[in-house]
């Protein structure tokens, strides 16, 4: 059944920090948290930490994944906030959900793949650990693909897409990762401003797909009308330029992960 997404419905954030001018990450948190209910939230280190207010939250250091299984497997959290409030029940029907960097991530990917609780995964993708290499394999999600009962990809340019999968995700059991593009402008050399559209050229030259895998079953859930030019993601930032003589193969590598994406296949 499709699931209806209006972005302006989202329920508003109270005691929320505003974070980095247009930080793709802070975007890609405040979306989840608009969108999903009853979630203890367990953060892994990184630029949101200090930006997370009244709500339950575990602080994991690097690992994320290792403590939110532990607070899936329990029926009580203690301590669950680093924000002072003292111990609170799990309560049935609460879903964990843990939202780190692509650094921990990163760090603990053979460990996130063997996860089998019952928890959400969101990466937020900064590419603040590892310089993006216009390689379709620089994507986490493509790991985990195997053995989560869901993985996707998305992207807070395209924050409906996102929405979608989040409350898909949300609504199943088992492990399920989601990798979200958070461009940011500090790192990536651009105008806060322009964070959506940075995010928008990434996924319309093919150089970050949206896609999901359920079920073995590959789907690219945004389809561009044509693929354009890897060479415009040059226009848009400063610091992952593709250099002039790697244009060419780096286009021939975007179109034949799209081929395959479009055939129903990881690359």
């Amino acid at each position: 059944m499709p699931i209806d997404v209006n972005v302006s419905e989202l329920k508003p954030l109270k005691n929320f920090g505003d974070g980095p001018p247009g930080s793709g990450s802070m975007l890609a948190l405040k979306l989840l948290l608009q969108t999903l209910d009853n979630i203890i939230l367990v953060n892994s280190t990184g630029t949101m930490t200090p930006f997370i207010n009244g709500m339950p939250f575990v602080h994991a250091g690097p690992n994320a994944a290792s403590v939110a299984r532990g607070v899936s497997q329990s029926g009580m959290t203690q301590n669950a906030s680093s924000r002072g409030e003292k111990g609170m029940e799990k309560k049935p029907g609460t879903k964990v959900v843990a939202f780190a960097g692509d650094g921990a991530t990163a760090m603990n990917l053979a460990s996130i793949a063997n996860v089998k609780e019952d928890v959400l995964y969101v990466c937020a993708n900064d590419f603040g650990y590892n310089a993006m290499n216009y390689k379709s394999e620089r994507a986490l999600c493509r790991h985990v693909a195997g053995s989560a009962s869901y993985a996707a990809t998305a992207s807070v340019a395209h924050p409906e897409d996102y929405i979608v999968k989040l409350k898909k995700a949300h609504a199943m059991a088992g492990f399920r990762f989601i990798e979200v593009l958070c461009p940011s402008p500090e790192s990536w050399g651009y105008e806060p401003s322009n964070t959506i559209e940075v995010g928008r050229v990434a996924v319309e030259t093919g150089l970050w797909p949206l896609f999901e895998v359920e079920n073995s079953v590959v789907t690219i859930t945004k389809r561009p009308n044509r693929l354009e030019p890897v060479e415009s993601f040059n226009h848009v930032q400063k610091k992952f330029q593709i250099p002039s003589d790697k244009v060419q193969s780096v286009q021939e590598h975007v179109n034949r992960s799209w081929k395959m994406l479009g055939d129903g296949r990881l690359l």
